[in-house]
């Protein structure tokens, strides 16, 4: 039996493939539109009349564990080469507990946002409506030990590297979890403070969750050995794993199997029957701070630009709180707890030939399984979004921003994106952007990306440097949106243009 099977049996994975926030370049950008509402639902004094998705995707992966040689992103023949794991990949050996992640998200056409108000507050007011598709899987807390003898496939070639035969090991608060859900959101938005130079902001977003599918596996304190290659003792540990009824089956994924059985999954997907609809928020509040907000009239300046269409702020600062809530799934029939301690166990035997119906009778005759609920909760990727947008002159700016996204989770079963850190700098107007974020994030990846607006288009990377700069890639991301976007604009007639308060 190859061990990383045996691992996957007590709920061990070193995921060795696998940046955490979508659309990175737009963030904190006021010309975000309907593809910030999930960032910061206070949206309302916004640069646009109505911003209409048509489109959007990003994807993105993650890890600080093992890098991908460069040649290998314009030469995909290289992934036949028979010696791929020697000459192009690359280990990050540091001591350091190993993670991976990805995520992806798809915003739904015809989410859209508009503004009204009184006619001297015509952008008082901001209401959305968004949809997603989200998926996201995380890898967390692999001892480097674990994660080494995993990628060497935990046999000899594994103790000549890691020595890790005969050695009492132990890995704390391991956890892989996964899920996907649809979610659809009502956003109202208000700006609450408008006197002076200072305005202040907010807005919330009610989210209906419908969770697709989901599976986690969690083990507080695995202690363990290997006494030799094929024998394992695993020592008093509690493990918990589980998955959503009608992900998988006992006769496993053979593309047959899944195209008798989608259209079923489908249904009962719709009907709530393998999962429950819950809810989740979002709120958010943005400051602005306008020093010469009475240099303009509100309407138009003598060269007949609106205050939206100016810089209307010197700063802004923003901070929101997104995707508190939970996904409950229905436990499916091999979801186990189970209780290990076991002493040189001989696995040189150990086989599945009836899938998860072996896997769950071996689990049975070899460990103490314990008593668990009908449903499982997966706790969505709640973050704390923090940025700060300077204008330094015209339409040049920076901003610098935080994207912070915990496991507070007691059980570990709460879904993440990655910790990341930015500097972006910019250049926008209304009808054109270019974004080239600096960002740093908590598995030490340093990227430089760049992110192209143009009318209705929206095309980025969070990293451009695996292009042309890094010989191995940890992480890697793209980002494109296409939308229908109608920007504050007035026609000029005469008697309309105001300067200083004369009128022309």
């Amino acid at each position: 039996m190859r061990k990383s099977c045996l691992l996957l049996i007590v709920s061990i994975a070193a995921v060795p493939i696998a940046r955490g926030q979508f659309f990175l370049g737009l963030r904190g950008s006021p010309y975000g539109g309907i593809t910030n509402v999930d960032y910061n639902p206070a949206i309302a004094d916004n640069r646009f009349i109505v911003d209409i998705n048509l489109i959007g995707v990003a994807a993105n992966v993650n890890n600080n564990y093992v890098g991908i040689d460069r040649k290998v992103i314009f030469n995909h023949s290289l992934f036949n080469d028979p010696n791929f794991q020697a000459d192009h990949l690359h280990e990050r050996v540091n001591g350091r507990d190993k993670s991976a992640y990805v995520g992806a998200q798809i915003q739904g056409p015809l989410s859209f946002m508009f503004s009204f108000g009184k006619k001297k507050d015509r952008f008082k007011n901001a209401i959305a409506f968004s949809w997603h598709t989200n998926v996201i899987s995380n890898a967390d807390n692999v001892t480097e030990i674990l994660a080494r003898s995993a990628y060497y496939g935990m046999g000899n070639q594994a103790d000549a590297v890691t020595h890790f035969l005969g050695k009492g090991l132990s890995n704390a608060n391991l956890s892989v979890k996964s899920a996907a859900w649809n979610d659809f959101g009502i956003t109202y938005s208000r700006v609450i403070i408008n006197k002076g130079a200072n305005m202040l902001k907010v807005g919330g977003t009610l989210k209906l969750l419908q969770p697709l599918g989901g599976a986690y596996g969690y083990a507080e304190n695995l202690n363990y050995k290997w006494p030799e290659v094929d024998m394992l003792s695993i020592y008093k540990a509690h493990i918990n794993y589980a998955y959503s009824e009608g992900l998988i089956s006992s006769k496993g994924y053979s593309p047959q199997n899944i195209l008798q059985t989608l259209s079923g999954y489908q249904q009962n997907l719709f009907s709530y029957k393998y999962a429950s609809p819950t809810v989740a928020v979002d709120i958010g509040l943005v400051y602005e701070w306008r020093p010469d907000k009475t240099k303009y009239n509100k309407e138009l300046d003598c060269n007949c630009k609106t205050a939206n269409e100016r810089d209307k702020y010197k700063v802004a600062m923003g901070f929101s709180i997104i995707d508190f809530g939970a996904l409950r799934f229905k436990r499916g029939q091999y979801s186990q707890n189970i209780y290990a301690d076991i002493q040189n166990w001989d696995v040189s035997n150990v086989k599945f030939p009836n899938g998860l119906q072996s896997l769950d009778d071996t689990i049975h005759s070899r460990f103490q399984v314990l008593p668990g609920k009908n449903y499982f909760t997966i706790w969505l990727p709640t973050r704390f979004n923090l940025f700060l947008d300077y204008n330094i002159i015209k339409d040049f700016g920076i901003i610098f921003s935080a994207m912070v996204s915990p496991d507070m989770s007691p059980n570990h079963s709460m879904i993440h994106q990655v910790t990341t850190f930015t500097i972006n700098p910019k250049y926008e107007n209304k009808w054109f952007g270019v974004y080239l974020p600096v960002s740093y994030d908590v598995m030490r990846n340093v990227s430089l990306g760049a992110t192209l607006r143009i009318g209705p288009l929206i095309v980025g990377t969070e990293d451009l440097l695996c292009l042309f700069a890094k010989k191995y890639v940890y992480n890697a991301d793209i980002h494109a949106a296409l939308k229908i976007t109608i920007p504050d604009h007035k026609i000029c007639r005469k008697g309309d243009m105001r300067f200083n308060g004369q009128l022309y």
